[in-house]
């Protein structure tokens, strides 16, 4: 595609908000594609020059949620604390996401999560960015995890591979109960039980 006019990239960014957020509250397959272009406040012409189809939407909807989401971890990380507690930090930051989902009416739980459910079985074209998505948290948590233990501030018998692969798998499921409930409770007890178990020596 050639570079968008600031006029375009205003419609195209249009599209996306409302994709995103229709899809987060509704799902995928309950949201047709007219009622994204209404919330759009766009033309079927005007989609059609930005996405081919609603599943290019889809995967675009997810690669700009992810550059959100890993903008606000990049910048917790490159904060200039220890590794251990910017990985708190971290932590906190998806409790953070889902206390406020709650605060605004309802917790419609992690987008990717979300999508993953849905159409992770089923499209391969939609799950290569989801486990993309899912391996960059992985890597993100190893890594801090692999520096708080070189820094002497984890047990030496905790393995950054593993306890990172728990994290990711503990924060969706807790997200899950949580959207299940409707109350932001189970995110951050269980970003409270993996501060105490990584501060435990």
């Amino acid at each position: 595609m050639p570079e968008l006019t600031e006029k375009a990239q205003a419609t195209r960014e249009r599209i996306l908000r409302a994709a995103e957020g229709l899809f987060h509250r509704h799902g995928y397959h309950a949201t047709g594609l007219d009622r994204i272009i209404a919330e759009a406040g766009i033309t079927k012409g005007n989609f059609y020059y930005h996405f081919k189809s609603k599943e290019a939407l889809a995967i675009a909807s997810l690669e700009r949620h992810f550059d959100q989401v890993n903008l606000v971890i990049a910048q917790r990380i490159g904060a200039g604390s220890s590794p251990l507690t910017t990985l708190f930090s971290v932590l906190d930051f998806f409790a953070e996401l889902i206390d406020a989902q709650g605060q605004a009416g309802g917790v419609v739980g992690c987008y990717f999560g979300n999508f993953s459910l849905e159409m992770g079985g089923e499209n391969l074209a939609v799950r290569k960015p989801l486990l993309a998505v899912f391996r960059s948290f992985r890597e993100r948590f190893e890594d801090l995890l692999k520096r708080a233990l070189n820094a002497g501030e984890l047990p030496a018998d905790r393995n950054p591979e593993q306890v990172a692969a728990i994290i990711v798998s503990l924060l969706e499921g807790a997200i899950l109960m949580d959207k299940t409930s409707q109350e932001p409770l189970e995110v951050r007890r269980a970003v409270n039980f993996l501060k105490t178990y990584l501060n435990s020596q």
